[in-house]
């Protein structure tokens, strides 16, 4: 069971992890105005000796694309916030922070009632804090990419919340060695703003 005793906050993790995600989102916010959320998330997950806690917002909707609508798919835009923890204690390297961006493509099965089933899946990018947790696990880069794929039911007025389980793979594909990556699974709680 997760607890707030398992992610102690530091303070030089916490702002490289800013950093990096102002670097990933600054370009947009002049681009054009940036969209108001969907909604939130609180994920949690595990895998490989290491304990995930994770805080997020969502865009639905990103693309217009009627054929895909009339199939029942939809993209969304995640964007998390997490804390890694790993369960070594034998080593300095005890934890990190991931801040990643992933669209996904999602699938919600027909029906007009107040509870629906999804899948859903996407490819996204993630920076790391650190590239290495535990003492087996060395990432090679604090850039890396993201696969996850999950299924859940949304539920209540207007399926406005959610809850999924879920399965999300973390590695720098093999453009730096070394590459150990990690697979992590879990389960996450969304929230509609509207």
């Amino acid at each position: 069971m997760l607890t707030l005793r398992d992610f102690p906050v530091r303070l030089n993790s916490v702002r490289s992890v800013l950093l990096a995600v102002a670097l990933c989102v600054g370009p947009c916010a002049f681009a054009a105005p940036f969209p108001r959320p969907d909604g939130v998330a609180v994920t949690g997950a595990d895998g490989n000796q290491v304990k995930m806690l994770g805080f997020a917002t969502f865009w639905n909707s990103l693309c217009a694309c009627v054929p895909l609508k009339d199939l029942g798919f939809d993209t969304r835009l995640l964007a998390q916030l997490s804390y890694w923890r790993g369960y070594d204690e034998s080593t300095d390297h005890r934890s990190l922070w991931e801040a990643s961006v992933t669209p996904t493509l999602r699938w919600t099965a027909p029906g007009t009632g107040p509870v629906a089933v999804f899948a859903e899946a996407g490819v996204g990018v993630s920076a790391l804090s650190a590239t290495r947790i535990n003492n087996e696990r060395h990432f090679g880069s604090a850039f890396q990419f993201n696969e996850q794929g999950g299924l859940g039911v949304a539920f209540g007025e207007h399926r406005r919340f959610e809850l999924a389980a879920y399965a999300r793979h973390v590695s720098n594909g093999g453009i730096k060695q070394p590459n150990n990556g990690i697979t992590l699974f879990g389960g996450v709680f969304r929230v509609a703003l509207d």
